[in-house]
């Protein structure tokens, strides 16, 4: 393979020792995947951490390192303090990461960046004004899988793509035992807030962050939501719609389908349908999941076959020494590295605050389900992954 153009490189700082002080705000179930991956990133020191149970943000800092802050002002207050990753519930989000900005503090935020487009929005201006960095996950972008199918989609192994297959499809969440689970500190998973918040909004970045990166900004889209297990949920529980189908149009003319929910059996697949063949991934949520290509294949006689048997790409980049490894393999950590490097080296993260917003308004418009196809408005900015680009342009994570 070649190299593109814009591909992602783990490295580390060009300055021997050159680190960026970082606190976890937050460290509830998914601090976890977060604090098990910071070893593969000596650029990030961790200054600490805080939460409103105080005995959370003291296990998070007992396994990953630094103190215990005793409230958010003390966090903000801290000069050794240049990045804060906000890992509260959603309906916090906004609240924390506007304190952050306006405390002079860059900001990771977990999914999604805020509740509502025009919160996020604001916070996208606030940072621009203020010369801050402000991201959002889900960064399984930087996988070995994501970085080895989108090199090949950019170096043209399927040709021009013309077609996704995306799916986000969790399995029967309300069949399943979730309020029996708990993260590696013992910390149960917050299933009131995920099934309130909903199966769009808790994944939908998973998929599109990778198709955004390969194919430019949606740039029109249609989408219908249903609730179809509602009567299954705890009594007094707030349901969001457990199925999206979306049909979405990216900026280079490929089209997808994508399908998320927490009704149908388990899949999380990707494909990419292209003039010369395909290329797939099993599970976009492990980290090592193969890349297989299948090539078009000259057949004959009467059959529906035209595809080759399939190979397995070999990984474009070193798999992380330090994983999460519980139930998945997402590069959770990623991100926050990525954007502490970018700190250090003055740019801007490959997970821009535009990108997060795109990706966010995109997931909104999923949850919503209006039913009709609308066109996607693309915000200027600079960040070159969300131009409208010319056909058959393929991006890759820098």
């Amino acid at each position: 393979m070649t190299s593109t153009k814009n591909e992602h490189v783990e490295r580390g700082p060009e300055a021997a020792g050159e680190t960026v002080g970082a606190v976890f705000v937050g460290c509830g179930y998914a601090a976890d995947f977060y604090g098990a991956t910071l070893p593969n990133y000596p650029h990030i020191e961790v200054k600490g951490a805080f939460d409103v149970e105080s005995e959370r943000a003291a296990s998070f800092a007992g396994e990953y390192g630094g103190r215990v802050f005793g409230d958010l002002r003390e966090v903000l207050d801290d000069p050794d303090v240049s990045l804060v990753v906000n890992l509260t519930p959603v309906s916090q989000h906004y609240t924390v990461t506007k304190a952050a900005l306006l405390a002079g503090k860059h900001v990771y935020s977990e999914k999604p960046l805020a509740s509502t487009l025009p919160e996020a929005t604001e916070l996208v201006e606030l940072a621009r004004e203020r010369g801050l960095l402000l991201s959002s996950a889900p960064s399984t972008v930087f996988s070995q899988s994501a970085q080895t199918l989108l090199r090949a989609v950019g170096d043209g192994l399927i040709g021009k793509p013309r077609l996704v297959h995306a799916s986000l499809d969790m399995g029967a969440l309300a069949f399943m035992p979730y309020t029996q689970w708990r993260s590696r500190r013992g910390v149960p998973w917050p299933y009131r807030d995920e099934i309130a918040n909903g199966c769009v909004m808790e994944h939908a970045g998973y998929q599109l962050s990778w198709l955004v990166a390969m194919f430019g900004p949606v740039v029109r889209m249609a989408a219908h939501t249903s609730l179809q297990l509602g009567g299954q949920w705890p009594e007094h529980t707030e349901v969001a719609p457990d199925i999206s189908l979306g049909f979405l149009e990216f900026a280079d003319g490929t089209v997808c389908r994508l399908s998320i929910g927490w009704v149908a059996p388990a899949d999380l697949s990707l494909t990419v349908i292209g003039d010369q063949g395909t290329l797939s991934v099993g599970d976009v949520w492990q980290a090592s999941a193969p890349v297989m290509l299948r090539r078009n294949a000259m057949t004959s006689g009467k059959t529906n076959a035209y595809l080759g048997e399939p190979e397995q790409l070999p990984f474009v980049i070193p798999p992380a020494r330090h994983r999460y490894d519980d139930t998945h393999d997402l590069t959770v950590g990623a991100g926050v590295a990525d954007m502490a490097m970018a700190i250090i080296k003055g740019e801007q993260p490959f997970l821009s605050a535009d990108f997060s917003l795109h990706v966010l308004d995109v997931s909104l418009r999923l949850s919503e389900g209006r039913g009709v196809m609308e066109d996607v408005p693309v915000r200027a900015g600079d960040d070159k992954k969300l131009a409208v680009a010319p056909a058959g342009a393929g991006t890759a994570a820098r």
